[in-house]
């Protein structure tokens, strides 16, 4: 029996070429963000993030226009500088977090029901531009209060949220058989999700050796990841199920080999409020 050989594709080799050398540079300058001690220069990078996502989001929700695109990402830049301001208290950031994570389960509904047979989203006008502020803004204000704390926390969000995508491509592509919400994202698998959750208990008690001052325990940690990994696939799917309803398959152009902002920031949006949220009550903020 003649064995053919599939000829490789080049359009996917010249993809992940790009995938490559975008992440290659991206990544140290996140990396140095992350680590240099002032709060200013990561906040003022993830705020560029943040317009961008917002200018993305408006064309998702059906804003067509350039100008109305670009007001709304001033919009969103100014809500978000208004709330690091005026949110100056533990009790104020901890409730912003607490809201974001319940609306967060709100979203699990919509999906749910997206997964059954149900239409993906396609809200626009106020309620779409009032839900993409809940999305985008709690996470860069999260974000920067970790910065704020410690910002070994954020090197904690950053290698969970990471290493979880990691072990859940892996996991996915080796044994995924069990379609995780195949209405939504085709391409995930419970199997997936199940290699992603290992991240939890690896960054959780190294969690638990950087801050051993604190005395919590790497179980307490471990189950603050399992949240985290869990909100970041429902942000992952929410933005997909966005997408979905707009007809298109990535959020923008701008990362080569990536697609848009929101494609990179879609875990996180979600991840990180719960996060910040779990990090205050374990009292890592102390």
């Amino acid at each position: 029996m003649e064995t053919r050989v599939a000829a490789p594709d080049p359009s996917r080799s010249r993809a992940l070429r790009a995938r490559l050398l975008t992440a290659g540079v991206l990544g140290p300058v996140l990396v140095v963000l992350i680590v240099y001690p002032a709060v200013q220069p990561l906040a003022i990078g993830l705020l560029a993030f943040l317009a961008v996502g917002a200018w993305e989001w408006a064309a998702l929700i059906g804003y067509r226009s350039q100008w109305t695109r670009c007001a709304y990402a001033a919009v969103t830049v100014g809500l978000a500088c208004l709330a690091l301001v005026t949110l100056n208290s533990p009790g104020l950031r901890q409730g912003l977090a607490a809201v974001s994570a319940a609306g967060w389960l709100l979203a699990v509904g919509h999906l749910l029901r997206v997964a059954r047979g149900g239409p993906p989203w396609r809200s626009s006008g106020m309620p779409a531009a009032l839900a993409g502020w809940l999305v985008l803004v709690p996470f860069w204000l999260c974000v920067v209060w970790l910065k704020q704390t410690d910002f070994r926390l954020v090197v904690g969000l950053a290698a969970l949220i990471w290493l979880a995508d990691s072990l859940a491509y892996f996991a996915g592509g080796r044994w995924g058989r069990h379609h995780l919400a195949v209405r939504v994202s085709p391409g995930k698998t419970w199997e997936g999700v199940a290699g992603g959750l290992l991240a939890a208990p690896l960054v959780g008690f190294a969690l638990s050796f950087v801050f051993a001052d604190t005395h919590v325990s790497g179980l307490r940690l471990t189950v603050l990841g399992v949240l985290t990994v869990a909100y970041s696939i429902v942000g992952d799917l929410f933005e997909s199920s966005l997408k979905r309803g707009a007809g298109v398959k990535d959020s923008g152009r701008l990362l080569p080999g990536h697609g848009g902002i929101l494609d990179r920031i879609d875990s996180l949006t979600a991840a990180a409020p719960i996060f910040f949220l779990g990090v205050t009550l374990l009292g890592l903020d102390a």
